[in-house]
């Protein structure tokens, strides 16, 4: 259907509500121009494409004064951060005894507009974190209670990551402030503190040694520890098995974890600026640069050695443009004006090559969902690369991201936000 046909009807406008009322979303008044008719957001024409509209809600926040600016996901939450400062948790994922329906707006918070700029924020397993200006917010994930904040000297260069029990942030100093999940918690004895240098083969063997031997260990402190970033960092770091993962800008990946009788740092240098965040996916690193290197990269665990280990290297024949996607053993990598392939995240063999070219958004449904030069959403079958839908954008305009789940989410400036997942057969 296109776009002409869909500013001529709203008709599906009123089908949103009735979708709201009958329990699939919470709806609070779509605004008439985030109209549904002609997008994917269309329940009709998402069911064509092999879509169910799991939900559609409303952000609640002054949409004649500012428009949403990260919407960040994760496996059952989504929160939406907007330019007046609110940040708004939305229920997400599949439907769960004793939980709130998927669509639920869970809570707003909404923070001081002038202490910008606002970073994406990081979700957890209890807290979602919010840098922005010089500070970071930390709020409880089910409630949006205000558990902590803490203020810096310096603005934040990138969102933070939440990992076991710490909060990562890089800041601009040339360091990454760690602080605890919660500051009031009693201190545990562990591992040193985490600003060391990457361990020399001796230091490895020397603690091989001393591993399972009985003896006091160093209380872990719970105060703000600044950590060598090892370079400038703006891209948000990840957590990364019981640790965290950064990328600096020069091409610099770094992985800090606890080991048994420590803080283990370790390096891998792709020689070149990355082109977008490095992916997570199955406990494995993936990562492309700016020349036109696409990797694989694992962490070693046997005796606890956690060196980063090249696995596969592939050198790409155009260059990247934008975050990496991965759904199985199927990387999919977006090439700028030659279209995307998809490789074998095992193996790095090319499984599949388009020339169709956008903004890569969401792989979900068994399709690669892209934003086409035209402005038009456009689904490619991941299995034989061919052109299957085509939707106008309609008011759904905000560009969303997902890299964390399988569902296609759409997002309007004016706080329109839709989930799809692969059509159910009933």
């Amino acid at each position: 259907m296109g776009c002409l046909s869909a500013m001529l009807s709203c008709r599906n406008w009123l089908r949103g509500v009735v979708l709201a009322a009958a329990g699939i979303g919470s709806l609070c008044a779509i605004s008439r121009a985030d109209c549904l008719c002609g997008t994917a957001a269309d329940g009709l024409a998402a069911e064509r494409a092999g879509l169910d509209l799991e939900w559609l809600v409303q952000i609640p926040f002054n949409a004649a004064t500012s428009a949403v600016e990260h919407v960040v996901i994760s496996r059952d939450l989504v929160v939406v951060q907007t330019g007046d400062g609110n940040v708004v948790a939305v229920r997400a994922g599949d439907p769960r005894e004793g939980a709130p329906l998927p669509g639920t707006i869970l809570w707003k918070h909404p923070l001081d507009s002038h202490t910008g700029p606002f970073q994406p924020a990081a979700i957890g397993e209890d807290l979602v974190a919010v840098a922005h200006g010089d500070g970071i917010h930390a709020f409880d994930r089910t409630t949006g209670q205000t558990l902590w904040n803490s203020q810096f000297g310096h603005l934040a260069d990138a969102g933070a990551a939440v990992s076991a029990g710490w909060v990562y942030t890089p800041f601009g100093t040339g360091k990454i402030m760690r602080l605890p999940t919660n500051p009031y918690r009693k201190a545990e004895a562990s591992a040193p503190a985490a600003d060391a240098k990457k361990e020399t083969p001796a230091a490895k063997k020397q603690a091989a040694k001393k591993k399972g031997r009985a003896g006091p260990q160093k209380v872990e402190s719970l105060e703000p520890l600044a950590l060598t970033e090892g370079g400038s960092v703006s891209l948000q770091p990840h957590p990364f098995q019981d640790g965290v993962l950064w990328c600096t800008d020069d091409g610099t990946l770094v992985v800090l974890d606890p080991s048994g009788d420590g803080w283990r740092r370790n390096e891998f240098f792709l020689d070149r600026p990355p082109a977008g965040r490095p992916l997570v996916h199955d406990g494995a690193i993936f990562a492309a640069t700016a020349e036109g290197d696409l990797v694989r990269i694992d962490s070693l665990a046997e005796a606890g050695a956690g060196d980063l280990r090249l696995t596969w290297r592939v050198f790409l024949d155009a260059r990247p443009a934008g975050p990496l996607f991965a759904t199985g053993e199927q990387l999919v990598v977006p090439l700028s004006d030659e279209g995307l392939a998809v490789y074998s995240t095992k193996t790095g063999e090319l499984l599949g090559r388009t020339h169709v070219c956008g903004r890569v958004v969401a792989v979900a449904a068994g399709r690669i969902w892209l934003v086409d030069r035209i402005g038009r959403l456009v689904s490619i079958d991941l299995a034989t690369g061919e052109v299957r839908d085509r939707f106008c954008l309609g008011g759904f305009t905000f560009p969303v991201v997902n890299q964390a789940t399988d569902r296609l989410i759409l997002a309007s400036p004016s706080g329109a936000i839709v989930s799809l997942k692969a059509h159910e057969a009933k």
